[in-house]
Order: structure tokens, then C-alpha cells, then sequence
């Protein structure tokens, strides 16, 4: 449980320090354009709806909780698009149910099987990690849990891309047992028959035995 704690605590400090170097750099760039298009900041903040010292505060990158509205009419009172898009970094901080569905299945496991939590991937610098690890003699399963099934294209395809960068023979998608999913999973049965072609039950019961999985598989809990 700490060493959750202090994955989540160091997230957070990574997007806090990438929030302020954001701030600086839209900061800056508003600033530049405003001086270099000649108008001032009482200008600019009345064409906005906001007041001159909140223009000085966001081009002072001080005003932290600036809305993203407030910031794309500034850009494009003096000339620019602010442009915003998102890019995988990193695993997203587990919430309960994740976590209660980990445990669900490490307790269905015998001793003599080690269970490992947040298990990053073995590339230099790479932030990905795996929720949860299984390891019998000389062999290795990750796990992967979802309690609510959305895009499976996008879900099988960034469990493939760890499974390759990670060099893991053998994957299991967890997944909450629920109306919803079950129903999901059988719309998709075609697409995850590549990355997952071992039926879940055969899965967990050579885990349950203390085995190791003939090969990848979704497990329901």
C-alpha cells in the first residue's frame, strides 16, 4: 500500500512540475505577441472580459488555476491558436475498484506464487508499468485489470505494445465481472481472440494450481 502511495505522490509531482512549465511557456508566448502586436494589457483584458491584472498574473505564469477558455481568447486576441492534446505517459493512478479487483484475484492464488503490484516495464526510462505481476519457477504472468471496459481496440492495443516493448510471453486482462462487461466481451470476442486466445477459466485454474498459464487469457472476478 505505501508503495502506491508514493507512485500516485511522484505522478502527481511529475504533472505539477509539467503544469508550471506549461504556465511559463503560454506565459511567455502570450506576452511576446500581445508587446509585439502594440497593445496593452488593459486592451487585451477588456476585449477578454477579465481584468488587466489577471493578464499580467497568466503572462507572469502566477494565475495557476486559469481557465482554458480564458487562455485560448488571449491567444487569439493577439494572434495565436492555443493548441491542447494529450499523449500517454505513464499509467493512470488506480482507484478502488482497480485495486479491490487485483485483490480479488490475488487472493485465489496459492503461496507459492509471488504477486508484485505496479511492476514497471524493463525499458530504460519507460513510465508504463504493469498493475500486477505473477511469478512461479522460472516463469512470469502481467496483469492488467479493468472494472470498466470502453475502447477494446485501444485496450488491446496498448497491452500489446507493453507485452512487446516488455518482452511478456503471457498477458491477463482482469476484468470486473459485470453486465456491462460481459456484454462488451462478447461484442469483441473476434478482437481479443488474438491477444487473449486461452479462455479465462483455463487460465485461472492453472494459476489457481499453482501453474503457469498455457498462455494469454481474460479473466472475469
Amino acid at each position: 500500500m505505501l508503495s502506491r502511495m508514493v507512485t500516485r505522490e511522484r505522478r502527481i509531482d511529475r504533472g505539477r512540475a509539467r503544469l508550471n512549465r506549461h504556465l511559463a511557456t503560454v506565459g511567455g508566448e502570450l506576452r511576446e505577441a500581445r508587446l509585439a502586436a502594440g497593445v496593452s494589457q488593459r486592451v487585451v483584458a477588456s476585449a477578454c472580459g477579465i481584468s488587466h491584472t489577471e493578464v499580467s498574473r497568466i503572462e507572469r505564469a502566477a494565475a495557476r488555476r486559469v481557465p482554458l477558455e480564458t487562455l485560448v481568447l488571449l491567444a487569439a486576441t493577439v494572434g495565436l491558436d492555443l493548441s491542447v492534446r494529450m499523449y500517454p505517459d505513464g499509467e493512470p493512478v488506480r482507484d478502488a475498484a482497480q485495486l479491490a479487483l487485483l485483490a480479488k484475484l490475488r487472493r485465489r492464488l496459492p503461496r507459492t506464487l509471488l504477486w508484485r503490484s505496479e511492476v514497471p516495464l524493463r525499458v530504460e526510462r519507460d513510465r508504463r508499468a504493469w498493475d500486477a505481476s505473477i511469478e512461479g519457477a522460472k516463469w512470469s504472468v502481467s496483469v492488467d485489470a479493468e472494472t470498466r471496459l470502453r475502447d477494446i481496440q485501444a485496450l488491446t492495443r496498448r497491452v500489446a505494445l507493453k507485452a512487446r516493448d516488455d518482452d511478456q510471453e503471457i498477458v491477463i486482462l482482469l476484468v470486473a465481472d459485470t453486465r456491462h462487461n460481459r456484454r462488451v466481451l462478447r461484442l469483441a470476442a473476434a478482437d481479443l481472440a488474438g491477444m487473449f486466445p486461452v479462455p479465462g477459466r483455463d487460465v485461472l485454474a492453472a494459476l489457481v494450481e499453482g501453474r503457469k498459464p498455457l498462455g494469454s487469457g481474460v479473466i472475469m472476478l
